[in-house]
Formats: structure tokens, sequence, C-alpha cells
């Protein structure tokens, strides 16, 4: 009996490579039990905020946007002439803000699957299994490119501290912190950001986007570098862990400072999503977010009082499920981004070398005091609405799902992101790899089938200060 087949990576392929060789999938040589397992629900987090530019062929290679400024408020008193005297008058400028970006292009492929499978293995729907997975990674890929920009172009973040001063952090925001020398957080260009491959960022390629006499690089502009001064190397700047009272400090600095507008509805959502109206969104882990009902500030001062009103303590008895403050409104990433003490990025799965199973990476999920190889950090993200905007990617149109649905319909509508079946591809000669001394052959009897994506991924700012990157240390509940 054939071994079985292991989900072991994800190839990041060149351009021009082969796909490579996946074995069958177990046969019928005895009674096998089918056993699907529940995966961790995927929520199209990032997306549904900022996705709303609809990109369609032929529309170029450059992502443009074109934003208008309003004239400032620069009035403190206002006394106008009286009537028996001539009018003095207001004459208001307004001005407009260009911002461009590269689009960029991604592949998406399937490993090869033996047409005639579905006749003898077991698995007779591992077609439409594959098909889940594939629009499932296109999905995540494409939220985590919306991430990347929210993290990198941001100008910004918020630290979270013990606020008690001292040699102990006081929560505030990272421009006005006392970092190490040429350490400081940088809004990347859509070039720079193409630097950091695969979480990356600890690398001295200088970024385009330095106006100091000092040069930045990506590592000390937000990348490793950067984050290491948050880790327990550097006691003065350490993180702390993420706190009611850190969340309505980075509301405000979003309400006040930045003057961030609250959101109006979500993008790509049906209208159930009306409960964002007049918000901000935080986008943290269901870890961090249940630590909450833990926060020091819920328990009663020394006066006997609790020092949240009783408002908040009711939204926090709903189950954590609603708002905050009034003001700000929860969604999890069910992969938030989480580095080491010294500031490099952990995976967040891995495939057992014994078992063969995929399951989550044990660094990623520990937490440790002081560690360069757990993730016990973590970065939640505050926004406000129209920090970017970036093109959607799938689903299908609406008219997909209707029941007049003909063939003709179906094959002329296109979507970017959307998957296919093909047989067109080349294929080992007598099922020898090329790394094994094979050929390849042409696939004319379409004994093999693979599935095949191609998605056009592309953002802009268009006021990348309305996001906030929010840096605390991880907590369990004990």
């Amino acid at each position: 009996m054939p071994t079985s087949v292991l989900a072991d990576s994800v190839s990041h392929a060149a351009n021009a490579q082969a796909t490579p060789y996946q074995a069958e999938f177990k046969k019928l040589d005895f009674f096998l039990a089918r056993n699907e397992v529940a995966q961790f629900p995927k929520w199209n987090t990032y997306d549904s905020l900022f996705g709303s530019i609809k990109w369609q062929p032929n529309m170029g290679d450059t992502l443009n946007g074109l934003t208008a400024m309003p004239s400032p408020v620069e009035r403190i008193t206002f006394a106008p002439n009286t009537l028996d005297q001539f009018p003095a008058k207001d004459q208001f400028s307004i001005g407009e803000r260009y911002e461009t970006a590269k689009l960029g292009a991604h592949r998406f492929e399937s490993s090869r699957f033996r047409f005639l499978s579905n006749f003898e293995s077991f698995w007779r729907d591992q077609l439409q299994y594959a098909h889940k997975d594939i629009i499932r990674q296109i999905s995540l890929a494409n939220n985590i490119f919306v991430r990347t920009l929210m993290y990198y172009q941001t100008p910004d973040a918020y630290i979270c501290g013990s606020g008690t001063g001292g040699s102990a952090t006081v929560n505030g925001l990272a421009s006005q912190m006392t970092l190490g020398t040429n350490v400081v957080k940088r809004a990347f260009s859509g070039d720079d950001v193409r630097l950091v491959d695969n979480g990356g960022d600890g690398i001295t390629t200088v970024i385009s986007t330095d106006t100091e006499s000092v040069v930045d690089n990506v590592s000390n502009a937000g990348g490793e570098l950067w984050r290491n001064e948050f880790g327990a190397n550097n006691a003065p700047n350490q993180a702390g862990n993420l706190t009611l009272k850190d969340i309505y400090k980075a509301m405000l600095h979003l309400q006040e400072d930045v003057q961030a507008p609250t959101f109006d509805r979500l993008q790509n959502a049906p209208k159930q999503s009306e409960f964002i109206k007049g918000k901000y969104v935080l986008i943290c882990s269901t870890e961090a977010w249940s630590s909450l009902m833990w926060d020091a500030d819920l328990k009663a001062g020394d006066d006997g009082n609790a020092r949240l009103g009783s408002a908040n303590l009711n939204l926090l008895q709903d189950g954590f499920a609603g708002d905050l403050f009034g003001k700000v409104t929860a969604k999890f990433d069910p992969y938030p981004l989480r580095f080491a003490d010294a500031g490099a990025w952990i995976a967040p799965q891995t495939v057992d070398t014994d078992t063969h199973k995929v399951v989550p990476n044990p660094n990623y999920t520990a937490i440790s005091a002081d560690s360069d190889t757990i993730g016990s950090y973590e970065v939640a993200f505050l926004v406000g609405a129209d920090a970017f905007k970036t093109i959607s990617v799938g689903p299908p149109p609406k008219e997909f799902a209707s029941k007049s649905m003909s063939a003709k319909k179906f094959y002329s509508m296109k979507w970017n992101g959307e998957v296919t079946l093909t047989d067109q591809f080349l294929i080992p000669n007598g099922g020898v790899p090329l790394s094994d001394g094979g050929t390849q052959d042409l696939n004319v009897y379409g004994d093999y089938l693979k599935f095949i994506s191609q998605a056009v991924f592309g953002g802009i700012p268009g006021d990348a200060r309305h996001c906030l990157p929010i840096i605390y240390k991880r907590r369990r509940t004990t």
C-alpha cells in the first residue's frame, strides 16, 4: 500500500519551474475510513476593510490614486464685522495628493492529480478538497498582502507598556520613544515593501523613502532591528501586555491626533455589517482579546470603585464579540503577526516530521520570557476608514450563484483570482521526475489535472496614518 500523501510544504517555485510531482492518494486495497478533519475557521479579515477596487485585465500595471485634500481649519475664534462695516472674507484653497503603486501578480497551483484516480482511488473527491484548499490559500495570500501594506507603509506604531515610568516602558507611540541609533519607523514605498521576501526583513537594503541625512534601511526602519527594540533584549523599551487602557489611548490618538474617520461600511460584505458604522476596528488575535477579561483596570481600585464604567463591563460580559468604549469593534486574525525577542517573524504552521500532520508551529504558539526563537510578541492593528485602497481578489461575481446561470454565461465570466482546472502542462515521462533524470512529455491524453489561478494584487495608501500597528507582549490567562 502506498505511503500517505504529505502536505509538507508550500512550494514557492520560480516562474518557469516545473510543477513538483505528488504521489497518489490511498488505494482501495482494503476498507479505509474516509476522514475529513475540520480546519480552524479562516476569516476574510483585511480585504473586507479596504478591498474596494475592482480590477479587470487591460486596466494597466500601475495603480494611481488621487486624494482630494480639504482646506485646513485654522480659526480659533470667529468675530465677523458688523453690518455697518465692509465684510471680511475667507478664501479657501483645496489640494490633492497623488499616490502611485505598481501592481503585482502571483500564480497559484495545486500538484498534479491523475484523472483515473477518481475511479480507482478511495478519496474520490480529492479534486474538490484541493479546490477548496487553493481558494483558501489565495484568500489568505490576499489578506496577508493587505496586512503587509498595513504594517510597512504606516509611519508609526503604538507600543504597549507598564505605564509606570522609571526603568519600565511607558506606553505610547514609537516615534516618541528613545530608540537605538538610526532606528526609526518609516513609511515604506511600494518598491520598499517588495524588498521583504516572506518575512525576511532583517536586511540592510536602503529604502527609497529615506529623506534624512542618516541612511535608513529595511531592518532599522520597521524591520527586524526596529522590532528588536521592543523585546526583552532592550528592557527600557520592552513591550508590555495589551490592555484596555492601551486600546483606549491608541483610539484617542487616531481620533484626536490623527483625526482619522471611523468606518461607514465593510467592502464586499452584506448589509449585516452595519454594526461597524461610527467605529474604529481593532484587528487582533483571539488570545489577546480573551485576555482583556482579566484586565487590571476592570478590578476595583483602592476606593472600592471599578476603574472602568459599567457599560464596558456589560459589553465584556457579552462574550467579547462587540464593542469597547462605544468606539472600537474587534475583528480577529487567525494568524496574527508574531515575532521573537530579537525581532524575527515566526511562521504560524509547520508539518510534524513524525506524524506528517499540519500543526501550529510550537515557536508560534509558545510564550517565553526571553527567547530569540519563540514568538512572544504580537502585532495588532487599530484601523480607521480610508487608510488604504486595495484591489479585491475574488469571490466570483454574484451572478455566479444565479439559478439562471448558463454555460455561455459561466465561461464568459472572469474575476481576479479565478481558479480553473486544466490538463495543459508537461508530465514526467514514465512517471520519473526530472530530478531523477527523467524526461517530460505532453499530457495529450489528459491523464493528469491540476488547479491553476493567477491573481493581481495592488494597494495604495489613502492616509496610512489612519492605521496604527500596536505591539505588545503576549499573555495567557492562568
